[in-house]
């Protein structure tokens, strides 16, 4: 598993994500953790070489498991391995931020006009 000192090398000498990606990572992250292990699925072709997802999974940032029930197309389940999730929680102040709604489920200006 790979320590925040270990990531923060890695981004010096690669970079990070995109922030295409780095929207990927979270959003796959947030729903592993609220449904525990819970994988997104999506056909294998769009993931194997895919500008998106493949410099996440040579990074070890994401996993998947083939799955082919019968059909003509195999599924791939995505998984946040353990240093994505690491790489979420370095980058979750700017990440959230991202997102339309707040953790709370609300608009991120709804929130704030109840602070004043």
């Amino acid at each position: 598993m790979a320590t925040e000192a270990e990531i923060r090398a890695e981004i010096e000498e690669i970079g990070r994500l995109t922030e295409e990606q780095e929207n990927i990572l979270y959003n796959i992250s947030l729903k592993q953790d609220e449904l525990g292990r819970e994988a997104t699925n999506i056909l294998l072709e769009k993931v194997e070489g895919s500008e998106v997802y493949q410099p996440m999974i040579d990074r070890e940032y994401l996993t998947y498991e083939v799955f082919n029930h019968g059909s003509n197309h195999e599924i791939a389940s995505l998984y946040v391995t353990l240093k994505g999730l690491r790489y979420c929680i370095m980058h979750s102040d700017e990440l959230s931020r991202r997102r339309k709604l707040n953790p709370a489920g609300a608009p991120w200006e709804t929130a704030k006009l109840y602070q004043k």
